[in-house]
């Protein structure tokens, strides 16, 4: 099978002719194809227009498909960064022109990987084959370990070598690696086949900046001894990283101190760390930040990440804040099919008593003692054995026919069940807790009170939020006009957050290092969160367009396949705490009976109503039958 690579080959014509191409080096132009992956190679090369048809057709005899334009306007030395990696440039350093055409490549940063390079360089003038020649026409540029340039020293008719210049910074000297040979027979040797990210790691001692974001200014005196963990617990893990990737790439570093990751000001400049890395003050962020949209086209991201995230935690409150207690015992087909037995009960309760009574003389009722019956039941006295019934209650009327006290006697059996199942549901309800409380529209709506940390990025965040849910929160629960804001510090949040009925918003592993610390067994459970910020977890940040991105990126992925990444974690950050169900004394209190004093509220004032109006009926009464006889006078 032959496989055929897609490019595009765009022919500068405008650099004057000066050699031809010869069947040698279009060979080792098809040869050369395997350095770099199929791309839009613009060439500039001192051939006229029959040397490019010979090119053309040497590369299509092998099989490679290229569009070559002829162009003779001026050079366009701008590539978008979309098409980067698709993008290389062919120089003859021979041409007239050719040192004029890298000063414009380096003005335009175009030897920032992965642009590629491949730049030929025939030894017929000894003057150009010595270091220092290499030294002068390379050693100012921005070539550093992510360029991707290839220069081939022709040394004789059917033999090429292969170097790749660089520089390990600004402050080094040209190193120049040799990288292969080439020859008519062979094709192209590679003496290593490692990518210049593996190669060129050692950056001998460069020495590079970094920045630590740190709200707690002890924190600079515990970066490596694991003491105050729950303060700037972020800073302390990433440190131990930043140095074993600088101790990988054989650098050194000198870190600054910033109090605020950096967030975009009004005018469009950054602050803290972010500003640093933008400004090319420093080349890797000390402390990981989170990955947010504003943020892309001003850093790079390292997946070097911390697991660690900010939410609002609470202690989920008991049952009854949130629901009345003496209803839930039963669903609510359970208290339909009550009332309905309880009507029913009720009718037959009504039928069997008038029956009794009618079908029974007033002196039977005197000679077998029913001392209790002596007047006829109404529709109160069968509503008053129902509810005697029901609440474990006698009744003043006594039922004397067979039919009467079998209705009565399962209306007790009914009742006593249903009284020992709803008394023991009430009981676990008492001691349950709700979990109703998921979103942040159930905390908006919810009677527990808010603490936030006050932290920079709190701040930022909760200021910034334009959604109607959280600027709500915020608004009311955060920041209220005219009263206190419910800003703290962390000891004092999670102190109120023992005591239960408040949402404090901080840092996980702080927090609940703390509540580790503080907290009695049976009050680490029951612990509940909700994102707020609802972002990823945070990532080491480095500087846009870093020569150092790629050797940063490898040496990232060690720390993590090494387990160095993991034991910074486990030793600074505190899990959730482990619930072990610890029996405790549950105390009622007015909250959880509340339904029933407003039941028994409810009753007493229709209680003294009806006393009210039977005073007036009565008094009533007794003025008429005091106009009769008058009346009757008259």
């Amino acid at each position: 099978m032959i496989s055929v690579l897609l490019g595009v080959l765009i022919i500068n014509a405008c650099l004057p002719v000066s050699s031809g191409m010869d069947g040698t080096l279009l060979k080792f132009l098809v040869d050369a194809s395997i350095l770099f992956a199929p791309t839009r190679m613009t060439a500039f090369l001192c051939i006229d227009q029959n040397d490019a048809l010979h090119l053309l057709r040497a590369m299509s005899n092998a099989h490679l498909s290229y569009d070559i334009r002829i162009s003779n306007h001026n050079l366009d030395m701008r590539v978008s960064r979309e098409n980067r990696h698709y993008v290389s440039f062919l120089l003859d350093l021979n041409c007239p022109e050719a040192i004029t055409i890298l000063r414009q490549a380096n003005e335009s940063a175009l030897f920032v990987g992965p642009l590629k390079w491949l730049i030929l360089q025939d030894l017929k003038d000894r003057k150009k084959q010595n270091d220092s020649y290499l030294d002068s026409v390379f050693g100012n540029l921005a070539i550093f370990p992510d360029s991707e340039l290839v220069l081939a020293q022709r040394l004789d008719k059917n033999s090429t070598r292969l170097l790749s210049p660089y520089r390990p910074s600004p402050y080094h000297k040209l190193i120049i690696e040799e990288i292969g040979l080439w020859d008519l027979q062979n094709g192209v040797t590679l003496l290593n086949h490692d990518v210049s990210s593996r190669r060129r790691r050692n950056l001998a001692n460069t020495p590079l900046k970094s920045c630590l974001v740190v709200t707690d200014p002890d924190t600079i005196n515990h970066l490596t001894d694991y003491q105050d963990k729950h303060s700037d617990t972020i800073t302390k893990t990433n440190y131990p990283w930043i140095m074993h990737l600088v101790r990988m790439m054989n650098a050194t570093v000198t870190f600054s101190i910033a109090n605020t990751w950096g967030y975009r000001s009004k005018n469009g400049s950054w602050s803290g760390m972010i500003g640093q890395l933008a400004r090319g003050e420093i080349d890797i962020g000390g402390t990981a930040t989170f990955f947010t949209a504003e943020r892309i086209g001003v850093v790079q991201y390292i997946s070097l990440y911390t697991p660690t995230r900010a939410k609002f935690i609470f202690r989920q409150p008991p049952l009854s804040f949130v629901s009345n207690v003496f209803t839930l015992p039963f669903r609510r087909s359970v208290w339909i099919a009550i009332g309905v037995f309880m009507i029913l009960i009720f009718c037959l309760l009504h039928l069997t008593l008038k029956w009794e009574w009618f079908n029974t003389s007033a002196e039977e009722r005197v000679r077998r003692h029913w001392s209790g019956n002596v007047y006829q039941p109404t529709m109160s006295d069968n509503l008053l054995i129902l509810v005697g019934a029901v609440s474990q209650q006698g009744s003043s009327y006594e039922a004397r026919a067979i039919p009467a006290r079998i209705i009565i006697l399962m209306l007790l059996v009914a009742t006593l069940s249903l009284y020992a199942s709803y008394t023991a549901n009430i009981v676990a309800l008492l001691q349950s807790t709700t979990d109703s409380i998921t979103t942040l529209d159930d905390l908006l709506h919810s009677p527990l009170k808010i603490g936030v940390h006050d932290i920079v990025y709190n701040r930022y965040y909760f200021e910034s939020f334009q959604d109607p849910i959280r600027k709500t929160i915020y608004e009311q629960k955060v920041a209220p006009k005219g009263r206190k804001s419910a800003w703290m510090n962390l000891e004092e949040g999670v102190s109120r957050l023992r005591q239960g009925l408040f949402a404090f918003h901080g840092e996980l592993g702080s927090v609940y290092k703390i509540v580790q610390e503080t907290f009695n067994e049976d009050e680490k459970c029951g612990f509940q969160e909700i994102d707020y910020l609802n972002v990823l977890d945070p990532l080491i940040a480095i500087q846009k367009e870093s020569p150092y991105l790629e050797i940063i990126r490898i040496g990232a992925l060690k720390i993590h396949e090494n387990g160095l990444q993991t034991r910074e974690i486990r030793r600074l950050y505190t899990k959730k705490p482990v619930c072990h169900k610890h029996a405790s004394f549950v105390s009622v209190g007015l909250t959880e009976c509340y339904a029933a004093f407003i039941t028994l509220s409810y009753g007493t004032l229709i209680a003294f109503t009806i006393f009210i109006l039977e005073i007036i009926w009565y008094k009533r009464g007794i003025v008429e039958d005091v106009v009769q006889p008058f009346d009757y006078v008259k």
